[in-house]
């Protein structure tokens, strides 16, 4: 019986904290690795709004 409350507890208050912080973390490592900083205007192009 213990062993099945610990598994509700972690399922419910561990496991979505979890999925939100690797999520968050995949995130920032796609965003840093598609952030080439290639994409700005350059230098007598208007930039588009």
């Amino acid at each position: 019986m213990a062993g099945a409350v610990i598994i509700v507890i972690v399922m419910v208050l561990v496991l979505p904290v979890a999925i939100m912080f690797a999520g968050a973390v995949w995130s920032a490592i796609f965003g840093w690795a598609n952030g080439t900083g290639d994409d700005a205007p350059a230098e007598g192009e208007a930039a588009s709004k």
